[in-house]
């Protein structure tokens, strides 16, 4: 008898990007209608095994099977062609195109090389129905919410007859609703023989949905389990690691009972959402804010910056009452202090001297009738650069010719230039060296030891369980628990934040 070969067979994939190894001689088998979930924390080496799988990105090492027969893919659309399809986290679509073409970009229906708007309307509507979604598939993407975009891109990408089917973490922006059409459509491709590999960190979906469940800790595979034979606390301690239990606690402080910002009833439609959410921070108290990915955390810290206006919900900052703010100005004007995830895009301007991003939010305190004071600049850039120990040639230097970690510290020090009360940080080390991350976080701990009341939201659990005081655990929009003292651990964290 001949045995049939696996629909994937994965042998020694590797992938560094300099000294950061982000994949390390890793191992995988998929058979035909087999759902295999992949998990591990943020940073793990899930999104880099995808890209890898769907041809985004080319392994140092290793090779690929498909039933058998060696793959090389040079591009996403060459894996498709093979029959491997990825859905991604971070969505490629083309806005000012309706949903048909975007759902059939690269495989219009024609005839001799003509094709008519109705057979695209209609061939588009097809693939919809077929899988469960229900859409207008004439309207413009651009018009569409965060979650009907996201069905729209499965739909594309299943649109395709693949054989594999790689999906990023695809439910982070879907309702409920959503999820069980998404499941649907995926338990019926299972019943025609399509693998799935499903990136997630939500427990009850792998455990709803996986026939087996593969982990991996820092690039590398830990544990492939099938879900009846293992508990969710098993598996976060496989994500963890035994060194995950053993981190050192920040030394507890007595705090002043001054309480510096009040959150209360915050509610916010769509996705990610908020349901009645609420908060306290005292003066001199680091509170962590940590979720999965469209947990809701987000939200809080672009709320606290005025960056959503359709939040509703008390506020109460430094004794004062009102509403959330709709404008960053007023958040500013409140004292209260934001770093954005994106420092980028959204925090820094990379062709901008040191100094001049430093100094960029309090160009009214080092200037007079309107002409800012050099001496003054130079003077306050330097004390926060040298603070926040950024390493330069030059006050002068481009922004952008730093490193990861110097741009960082760059850009806590020019929301610490106006001196604020409240500092609210949305994933301060995302993308940094370990020694910039270390300094960051003493940092912190020095600021909240000043009395500053710091509001610290992260998707990294190993930040949020050593920096905060106290940890609020958001699960779809809701606080599902806090833990503070000896109860803040990284797998009780993991735990709330899963439904473990």
């Amino acid at each position: 008898m001949i045995e049939t070969p696996a629909l994937l067979t994965v042998s020694g994939l590797s992938k560094s990007y300099g000294a950061y190894q982000a994949l390390s001689n890793f191992d995988f088998v998929v058979d035909a209608g087999q759902a295999v979930s992949v998990i591990g924390e943020n940073g793990a080496g899930k999104s880099t095994l995808a890209k890898i799988l769907a041809g985004a990105i080319r392994p140092d090492s290793g090779s690929m099977k498909l039933e058998g027969t060696e793959v090389h893919f040079s591009s996403p659309r060459d894996a498709i062609r093979r029959g491997v399809a990825f859905i991604p986290q971070e969505l490629a679509y083309l806005p000012n195109l309706s949903v048909a073409d975007n759902i059939l970009v690269g495989a219009w229906p024609s005839r001799f090389g003509f094709t008519r708007r109705r057979w695209v309307v209609r061939k588009a509507l097809d693939e919809a129905r077929r899988f469960g979604v229900d859409i207008n598939v004439d309207r413009p993407m651009a018009s569409l919410k965060l979650g009907e975009r996201q069905l729209v891109e499965i739909v594309k990408g299943l649109a395709h007859r693949a054989r594999l089917i790689v999906l990023d973490e695809p439910t982070a922006s879907l309702s409920e609703q959503e999820s069980q059409i998404l499941f649907g459509v995926l338990k019926n491709l299972r019943g025609q023989g399509v693998g799935i590999v499903y990136i997630s960190h939500r427990m009850d979906e792998v455990y709803r949905f996986s026939d087996r469940v593969d982990v991996l800790r820092n690039g590398v595979h830990v544990a492939s389990v099938a879900p009846s034979n293992t508990t969710p606390a098993q598996l976060i301690e496989f994500m963890l690691g035994q060194a995950g239990e053993q981190l050192p606690q920040l030394a507890s402080r007595a705090l002043t009972q001054d309480t510096r910002l009040s959150i209360a009833g915050w509610q916010a439609a769509g996705v990610p959402a908020l349901h009645g959410v609420d908060m306290e921070v005292q003066a001199g108290e680091i509170v962590g804010v940590f979720g999965l990915r469209g947990a809701g955390q987000e939200l809080i810290a672009e709320g606290l910056a005025g960056l959503h206006g359709h939040i509703r919900g008390e506020l109460v900052v430094n004794g004062r009452r009102g509403r959330v703010f709709s404008r960053p100005r007023q958040a500013r004007k409140a004292g209260i202090s934001y770093v954005p995830a994106e420092r980028k895009r959204e925090g820094l301007v990379l062709s901008m001297s040191i100094q001049g991003n430093l100094t960029l939010l309090i160009l009214r305190q080092i200037s007079r009738f309107g002409i800012r004071l050099a001496s003054v600049e130079r003077r306050r850039a330097g004390e926060l650069a040298r603070r926040l120990n950024v390493r330069y040639r030059s006050l002068q230097q481009r922004t952008g010719d730093l490193s990861g970690g110097n741009q960082q510290k760059v850009l806590v020090g020019s929301r610490l230039a106006s001196r604020p009360t409240i500092f609210v940080l949305q994933e301060p080390t995302r993308g940094v060296d370990v020694g910039a991350r270390v300094e960051i976080h003493k940092f912190l701990r020095e600021l909240a030891q000043g009395g500053a009341a710091i509001v610290l939201v992260t998707s990294d659990v190993e930040e949020a369980v050593l920096v905060s005081d106290r940890l609020l655990i958001l699960r779809d929009g809701t606080v599902a628990g806090q833990l503070e003292a000896s109860q803040k651990t990284q797998a009780r964290a993991l735990a709330l934040a899963t439904a473990a």
